[in-house]
């Protein structure tokens, strides 16, 4: 059987509120060389039913369900990438959903520039009922344009300061930029692992931006970014990326200082003890040197920016 063009993953965990309205989103792409893979890390809900319910489809090349939770969902990344046979990966998480053209434009883009290592879309914030959020993370106005950039622009000026690339589902890459990676650190991560993952790509070739909203990302309380914010393991990932950015010198002095400032104004905010506080801001400084004046300098950039009216 040949392989097909695009490998798409559907990474679940306890999902079954949105997967339907994920796998049909999937099912009727106007692309359609690709396979789709279903992975179910122990879901305790509807999920396993659904999913077997689908498993069945001509489309679906593997149906994977875990017996035990693997504790990360980049295990299950990797899982699915092991599973794919594509030029062309789309993690396409469970609890999101897109246009019917995403694929389509996306994998059009990256035939078109052999350079490239993976193209991106934007996205409309939804809530759990598919209502659409006033919120935006895209940093740009919506001119349906494609955007190339080179990956020392791209990791100097966006991926330095925050995770450009917010959201899997808006993202299409290259397996054999995969197949490339030695140093697989993210897989230890709960959280932050897909910004890492996305560095690492990205230090390996070209990236594309279509400033298009074909994604539609959801927000619950259920996400796993949400509940690593509300236990602080998110903060120590980004304290560890933060490091291997400083390390390889990708951000400017300027933008490492509002960098440590960001992370010490997030101490402060998980830790409301004094003695609790005054220890993990120790450990701040002495993982990335982090200080008060920096947190104050955040602070003051912070209030220029939002009296000037400009994002970030």
């Amino acid at each position: 059987m040949d392989a097909p063009l695009v490998s798409v993953i559907v990474p679940n965990y306890n999902y079954a509120r949105y997967l339907e309205e994920r796998l049909e989103s999937i099912l009727t792409q106007r692309f359609l060389d690709f396979e789709l893979i279903l992975l179910d890390d122990c879901s305790t809900d509807e999920s396993r039913s659904i999913l077997e319910r689908y498993a069945t489809h001509p489309k679906v090349s593997h149906y994977v369900p875990n017996e035990h939770n693997s504790g990360s969902p980049f295990a299950q990344w990797e899982r699915g990438l092991a599973l794919a046979r594509g030029r062309y990966v789309w993690i396409a998480e469970s609890d999101d959903s897109c246009t019917p053209e995403l694929l389509e434009r996306l994998v059009a883009a990256l035939e078109a520039r052999p350079d490239a290592v993976l193209a991106y879309c934007g996205s409309l914030q939804v809530d759990e009922h598919g209502e659409r959020l006033p919120r935006d993370y895209d940093r740009w106005q919506e001119d349906q344009q494609l955007y190339a950039y080179s990956p020392s622009y791209y990791l100097r000026h966006r991926l330095s300061r925050e995770n450009s690339i917010y959201n899997a589902s808006m993202v299409v890459f290259r397996r054999e930029a995969w197949l490339r990676l030695e140093d697989k650190a993210y897989l230890g991560m709960r959280s932050c692992g897909d910004w890492l993952f996305w560095i690492k790509l990205v230090e390996q070739g070209a990236v594309l931006e279509l400033r298009s909203k074909l994604n539609r990302f959801r927000q619950h309380t259920q996400r796993v970014t949400v509940r690593s914010d509300q236990s602080g393991a998110r903060l120590s990932e980004h304290v560890a990326i933060t490091r291997y950015l400083n390390a390889h010198g990708y951000p400017s002095r300027w933008e490492q200082r509002l960098r440590r400032g960001h992370l010490y104004k997030q101490t402060l905010r998980l830790n409301r003890n004094k003695a609790s506080r005054t220890h993990a801001l120790q450990e701040l400084h002495r993982a990335i040197g982090a200080t008060r004046a920096d947190y104050i300098l955040e602070r003051i950039y912070k209030v220029v920016r939002e009296l000037s009216g400009k994002k970030g």
